[in-house]
């Protein structure tokens, strides 16, 4: 058998296989085919941002690649006694070949993720009141500290607090307040997001509409190296629904999930007038 089909078989087969461990690591691939995007209709924005006009599933043909792209994201949640961890890390073009020139293909072979560490305000507040707190809609409070790691550009750091909210119907419900601190622009900026799941049930279908979104409120100041660019405010959202084919299929529930993720983003990577409209074809496995 040759790499490709034996590669294949392999992935399904343990896609397929049961599992009682819960979902504290999970694989997520993920394909924008740019079906609706046209090579003659890019608008080149002050000639450097490559958007395909009228398209909802391109991404810009830019330096990550062109409106095509394969992702594969691999991430990581785990509660500790002081806290929790998370980390991602998205890696574009992931089955490109080691020998492949990847100046010339149309993805680029980068990566993107971060890892967050959390503090929960209430676990040593408990401590040191010695008894249990209430505090209503407001389960936790946590100080953050995520460093987050770009490929092309190096790594940046977040500091702030973490809110975890009890919404009634909701699965969890995250709200954060940073402070973005990307050395490669002077001063800083104030970032406000939140994160969230819904599971629910359709008949005998079950269903997961999730995700989250990130806003810059001001900006960071100029580029350190070119004075001409600077850190414009931006806004970054990515919703997904998520269809639990592992149970229909009579594999172990909440293991094999697919759908879709959409992207909308206003100034992404902090660029002036960079937007994206994205949609892609998902498949999770939690392992």
């Amino acid at each position: 058998m040759t790499r490709k089909p034996l590669f294949l078989v392999a992935v399904l087969a343990v896609l397929l296989s049961s599992s009682n461990a819960s979902a504290g690591v999970w694989f997520e691939l993920l394909h924008a085919p740019c079906w609706t995007g046209d090579e003659s209709n890019i608008a080149h924005d002050n000639g450097a941002i490559g958007r395909y006009r009228g398209s909802v599933d391109c991404f810009n043909k830019d330096f990550n690649g062109g409106g095509s792209r394969t992702t594969l994201s691999i991430k990581a949640f785990q509660a500790w006694e002081f806290g929790t961890m998370f980390l991602y890390y998205d890696i574009t073009g992931p089955f490109n070949s080691a020998i492949a020139d990847v100046a010339t293909l149309n993805e680029k072979g980068g990566f993107f993720g971060g890892i967050t560490l959390t503090l929960s305000g209430k676990y040593f507040s408990e401590r040191l009141l010695q008894r249990q707190l209430d505090w209503g809609p407001l389960t936790n409070i946590s100080f953050k500290y995520e460093a987050e790691h770009v490929a092309k550009f190096g790594m940046l750091s977040y500091y702030g607090i973490q809110w975890d909210l009890a919404v009634p119907g909701m699965d969890f419900v995250t709200a954060t307040t940073v402070v973005r601190d990307d050395y490669m622009f002077r001063g800083v900026d104030f970032q406000v997001g939140a994160a969230w799941q819904k599971s629910f049930s359709l008949g005998s279908q079950d269903f997961k509409f999730l995700g989250f979104f990130q806003l810059g409120l001001f900006g960071e100041g100029v580029h350190r190296r070119d004075p001409l660019q600077k850190g414009n405010r931006f806004f970054l959202a990515q919703p997904q629904l998520l269809w639990d084919l592992g149970k229909t299929i009579t594999f172990t529930p909440d293991k094999l999930l697919i759908g879709a993720e959409y992207q909308i983003a206003f100034n992404r990577y902090l660029i002036q007038n960079k937007t994206e409209n994205v949609l892609q074809g998902m498949i999770r496995w939690n392992i």
